[in-house]
């Protein structure tokens, strides 16, 4: 792209971004209005949805042509009837067109002028009114959680979707609103207000409109007129999460809940539960329901963060919306001329690969060209620039002007790995199993396999028929057996790749095993991953060992090193660690050993331990060799799991790695494929054998689906 192509695509988009979005007329207003010609209507030229040019009275004016005809064809052409019919089409209108009834009968303080103004929709407002808009023509529950960047007006126009159905659409419909603080929904309360006092009088043919308490509740209220009459018969609920109590048992339809990841769980409160407990009295799959959730980020974990990530993947019934800073006027800065916007594009080409700055308030080059190549403008670009000045870190500015629904979710630490680069592999190697449910297996080969979709067993490659040695290894995370606990995950995986490559850099030669092309690197082919004992554990890890070529079992040892008071979850009744480690050796031959340090192992002639034992030396060892190993394109995993793992996985402020905290959070996978990184290259090459090697004679028994898979 040249300098001048740029430039031109920054036109284009500026004009799509300020494109004329009439409210009153419709013009522009969407792909699915039609232009309808009134001429004595107050409104002469409109643009109407499909919605309003079927409602009979609009439709019978438009095909006699005006109003004045379809009146004197009914003998009724006098002008204070074409006066009256024409405030009953604007009230038709209005009922079915929302965006026609904002800017015609709500006002709202203007955040500059600080007037109260007509209701206009900016650009990411419009954003989100198609969106409410899509479900309800659709005569679907309207059900979304929006995840947006500051100040732009997307709780005001959640709030007042709402008002217009209550106020236009239905009676008995009633509303709650839970904001994070007591303040917040008293603002709240207080905008409704002002919408109700300047409400147009010959909607209703009533004069100035108030909020009326309702059975002498302090947070229930009615629409009323001046003199507390009841007007419409929807009841409006204003509360807070602080006091959330008050809105238990109320009758509501619609809910809107306000900046929910900044609402704090405590043991008496939490969000899940306010949430679940006000949804549940909505009724399921009823059109003009409404639920919305909205929050701007607030890190990685935490209630709003697992609901937007499972309507992102289409799991939730809520629809997910992200609004980046870039849909929102205000985040721009004008170039004082032609020449000062040139100049700022060439640098932008000019520096678009550059990934370090020296800058702390300041972002590199190929960052700036990625936030374009989403679809920001120049004017965006150049606000971003001198906003960046006032932060000390991008998670910081990422918190304020998200440019995507990854990097919005900022924390306290350093993600190891760049968000968009596990989201890019996630896309790019993400597979679904051959297999996955459970098996048996006997003589390090499959006696018996049950599929089951929700499975602890996956396997996306079976044992290839060509044996060999040291081509396969295992590495095991060992978890608790409770449902609460860690997970135990055991990842089986295939180094042939990473031999191969290793031929091809040293010998030039193709990248094939047996002329079959392999991926470069280490690659995943199975994985179980759920709670069980640890000698079950073991007895699992031993079976994979056989069934893939008698691979190289890897333990994270932690767990069976410490003492016994220090490892009550794994060594409670029969659960003995240390003890089933012992068998195992027994058993199976080819267990990765350390050399040990302990002075007191030495004296006792115990020179080298089972497993692999994770300290600060070592963590630092595998993440560096993993970050490598996953940044070059050198390992491969399948497993969907692994890149949400490794999508929160940080590096924490006192130095230390681990999962972001957060309901759900682990890191059991990024913990076997990382031991996996370290073990390899001490591992020797892998070699054909000329056959399979079968299990040893002596076992743990009869085999069977509850002691193994």
């Amino acid at each position: 792209m040249t300098t001048e192509e740029l430039i031109e695509e920054n036109i284009r988009r500026k004009a799509a971004f300020f494109a004329e979005a009439d409210q009153l007329t419709g013009r522009g207003m969407g792909d699915d209005r039609t232009y309808v010609h009134i001429p004595d209507h107050d409104l002469p030229e409109q643009w109407l949805t499909r919605e309003v040019t079927e409602l009979t009275d609009y439709k019978k004016v438009i095909d006699a042509g005006s109003i004045g005809a379809y009146l004197q064809a009914q003998g009724k052409d006098k002008a204070d009837e074409r006066q009256r019919l024409s405030r009953e089409l604007n009230r038709l209108r209005m009922a079915h067109d929302p965006a026609f009834a904002f800017v015609r009968a709500f006002h709202i303080k203007d955040k500059v002028s600080g007037r109260l103004m007509p209701f206009k929709l900016n650009y990411a407002q419009r954003v989100l009114l198609d969106k409410l808009e899509g479900m309800r023509r659709a005569s679907k529950p309207i059900r979304l959680i929006l995840l947006k960047a500051r100040q732009w007006g997307g709780s005001t126009l959640v709030q007042l979707y709402m008002a217009w159905i209550q106020l236009f659409v239905k009676e008995g419909w009633n509303s709650l609103i839970v904001a994070q603080t007591k303040d917040t929904a008293r603002r709240i309360k207080a905008m409704y207000t002002k919408v109700l006092q300047f409400f147009p009088q010959d909607v209703f043919g009533q004069g100035e409109l108030k909020f009326a308490p309702y059975e002498r509740s302090a947070s229930d209220c009615v629409i009323a007129d001046k003199h507390g009459k009841p007007v419409r018969t929807n009841v409006i609920t204003v509360s807070s999460y602080e006091n959330y109590e008050s809105t238990r048992g109320c009758d509501i339809a619609m809910a809107h809940f306000s900046e929910v990841a900044y609402w704090r769980q405590t043991p008496q409160k939490s969000a899940a539960g306010l949430i679940r407990a006000v949804t549940s009295g909505i009724a399921e799959g009823v059109p003009y329901t409404m639920e919305v959730m909205e929050s701007t980020a607030n890190g990685k974990s935490g209630y709003f963060y697992d609901e937007y990530q499972e309507a992102k993947a289409h799991h939730s019934a809520r629809q997910a919306l992200f609004i980046p800073f870039f849909f929102i006027e205000h985040d721009m800065l004008p170039f004082d001329d032609d020449a000062e916007r040139d100049a700022f594009a060439a640098r932008l080409l000019e520096r678009k690969n550059n990934s370090v700055t020296t800058e702390k308030t300041a972002e590199p080059g190929d960052y700036l060209w990625k936030l374009w190549v989403k679809g920001a403008t120049l004017e965006h670009i150049k606000w971003y620039v001198e906003r960046r000045k006032s932060f000390h870190s991008h998670a910081q500015m990422a918190s304020e002007a998200p440019s995507d629904d990854i990097e919005c979710f900022t924390f306290s630490g350093h993600l190891i790995i760049d968000p968009e680069k596990v989201e890019e592999a996630a896309k790019r190697e993400t597979q679904f199993p051959l297999f996955r449910g459970d098996m048996t297996l006997k003589d390090g080969e499959v006696e018996h396999e049950v599929a089951d979709e929700e499975g602890a067993l996956k396997v996306w490659e079976y044992p290839e028929k060509q044996v060999f040695q040291d081509r396969y290894m295992i590495t095991v995370d060992v978890g608790g057996r409770r449902e609460q606990s860690d997970y135990s995950v055991i990842t089986v995986i295939d180094r042939i790749g990473a031999d191969t490559l290793q031929d091809e850099l040293s010998n030039g030669i193709h990248r094939k095993c047996y002329g079959k092309q392999v991926a470069e690197g280490l690659r995943v082919v199975a994985r179980w991953r759920g709670h069980c004992r640890f000698d079950d554990l073991a007895r699992k890890a031993a079976q994979m060992g056989w069934w893939y070529d008698e691979a190289k079992i890897v333990f994270e040892s932690n767990t069976f090193d410490k003492k016994k008071a220090e490892s009550v979850e794994f060594l409670e009744n029969t659960d003995h660690a240390v003890s089933v480690i012992e068998e195992l050796k027994a058993i199976y031959r080819n267990l990765y050993t350390r050399p040990s340090t302990d002075p007191e192992d030495i004296s006792q002639g115990i020179h080298r331990k089972v497993g692999f034992h994770t300290n600060r030396r070592t963590k630092q060892l595998m993440v560096d060799r993993f970050t490598k190993c996953f940044e070059d394109g050198l390992f491969h995993d399948p497993d969907e799991a692994f890149y949400k793992e490794l999508s929160i996985y940080e590096e924490r402020t006192d130095g230390s790695y681990g999962n972001i905290p957060g309901h759900n959070n682990h890191d059991d996978i990024v913990m076997t494929n990382m031991i996996a990184c370290v073990v390899h290259e001490e591992m020797p090459r892998s070699t054909p054998c000329t056959e399979r090697r079968s299990a040893p004679r002596r076992s743990y028994g009869t085999v069977n689906e509850s002691s193994m898979f």
